[in-house]
């Protein structure tokens, strides 16, 4: 029985979401592929959202729970050639079937056992926006666990999320449509797009990435079964609310939390009153948390695992894979007149062999790298790759470079870029330099994050 769409109560609850690795929650279903290429491991994939509101549906084969807002699907990998990998998804809507929930409701709390309000457990981070109906001494033990267990260990996921935010063509729900991450019987593990996104934006999110079973159209076709035009409505207006609110409000990326208490604000100005949550929930022990709102009618009602969805460990899926040597990325044969190439997203293009040989050079010392000016770093780490350094060398100077710049705050993917040049000069065999392409190359890559550091430092009047 479909159910009766007018009936559906969608229930505002402004929250901060994250599951910390949906791969453990689905029980690693698969590795998944990346153009064309197998994914051998996967280290990170986290889902984050802002969430607006939730709503539980009732069908034929079961209960599905429905969160609603800006969310974000980051993943980071590795190819079987050893190639590190990082790529995301956004997303405004997480359709999860009755079993899922109750596995991440069920999840084992590492702290705040007695908080019924906050939930940091093995499988979800989960707390109200607004915590000001929290006493001041439980609001700074709470901002301190989530400081040390959430918002340090996934800074640089959470800044590029908010980066994204801030890009004016993101979460364009009204032209895009609905984006939802589903654990439907029909699409699970998979990501539900519309017909509805421009076409060149649909092309490239319908590539497939890790995680995930998929990434197929059908969203609004989904929703519109189970909930109504009305519904719908609201939901986008919600959704572009949201996006109002977190795109434009002031953080110290230094203390992440500050975006909670901003957007906290924020909505208790332009939301009101009304739809905040204003009082503790009782430390009852329940059988389980309550995660949404509209789930609050099943908190006795359990549903196990299908058989048909195998769980297995992360180790069992990586240790399942077979390589293939056609899946791998590796030099091919080349003739005597050209190669082609393509590394760290630069289009491919024709180059002559000589500019791809590497010479042979000695290993020499590296000079002393500045340890408390970002542009001095970068202008160092310039000089070393014009010297002709061996390339384990150059990858030792960018690992050196990168992390006192992380310590700087800089944007995190200018250290993810540096993250990749040092994983992959770090395996070259020992005595080799860099090839003319490739030194001309990283010299424009780093002129890149000069400027970018001198705007920065312009921009704050250094």
């Amino acid at each position: 029985m479909t159910p009766t769409k007018t009936e559906l109560n969608i229930l505002e609850n402004y929250t901060f979401f994250v599951i910390p690795s949906w791969g453990h929650l689905l029980g690693y279903p698969t590795l998944g592929q990346y153009s064309n290429h197998n994914v051998s491991k996967i280290s990170q994939d986290l889902v984050i959202f802002f969430s607006g509101a939730d709503c539980s549906v009732q069908t034929e084969k079961g209960t599905l729970h429905y969160l609603f807002g800006l969310g974000y699907y980051y993943t980071k990998f590795e190819l079987q050639s050893g190639r590190y990998i990082t790529d995301n998804r956004q997303l405004t809507g997480l359709a999860l079937t009755d079993f899922v929930y109750d596995s991440l409701s069920t999840s084992k709390k590492v702290t705040l056992e007695n908080d019924r309000d906050v939930i940091v457990s093995e499988n979800l981070f989960k707390l109200p926006i607004d915590l000001s109906f929290k006493s001041e001494s439980k609001r700074t033990f709470i901002q301190g666990t989530l400081m040390r267990n959430l918002f340090i260990p996934y800074k640089d996921v959470i800044l590029e999320f908010m980066e994204a935010l801030r890009n004016p063509q993101s979460f364009q729900i009204d032209k895009s449509g609905p984006i939802l991450l589903s654990t439907h019987e029909d699409s699970y593990n998979q990501i539900l797009i519309s017909s509805k996104m421009e076409n060149e934006i649909k092309t490239k999110y319908l590539n497939p990435t890790a995680g995930l079973n998929g990434i197929t159209l059908g969203s609004k076709k989904h929703l519109k079964h189970y909930f109504s035009h009305p519904n719908l409505q609201y939901i986008e207006e919600l959704i572009l609310k949201l996006r109002r609110v977190y795109s434009t409000i002031d953080y110290d990326p230094m203390y992440l939390f500050s975006i909670l208490v901003n957007a906290a604000s924020r909505f208790r100005s332009e939301v009101g009153s009304s739809n905040i949550q204003k009082v503790e929930k009782s430390n009852e022990k329940l059988p389980k948390e309550s995660i949404f709102l509209s789930a609050e009618p099943r908190m006795n009602s359990f549903v196990d695992w299908p058989e048909r969805f195998k769980r297995r460990t992360k180790d069992e899926l990586e240790r399942s894979v077979v390589l293939e040597k056609s899946k791998i990325y590796q030099p091919k044969e080349v003739n005597k007149e050209t190669i082609r190439v393509e590394e760290f997203g630069l289009e491919q293009e024709e180059f002559k062999i000589r500019s791809m040989k590497r010479p042979t050079v000695e290993v020499k010392t590296l000079p002393i790298i500045p340890t408390s000016n970002s542009l001095e770093i970068l202008l160092t780490l310039k000089n070393i790759v014009n010297q002709d350094y061996d390339i384990r060398s150059i990858g030792r100077a960018l690992e050196i470079a990168r992390d006192y710049i992380r310590s700087m705050i800089l944007h995190s993917h200018v250290l993810w870029d540096m993250s990749r040049y040092v994983n992959l000069y770090q395996k070259v065999e020992p005595n080799v330099g860099l090839s003319s392409k490739e030194k001309f190359e990283l010299g424009e890559q780093i002129k890149k994050w000069i400027n970018l550091m001198s705007n920065v430092q312009s921009s704050n009047g250094v």
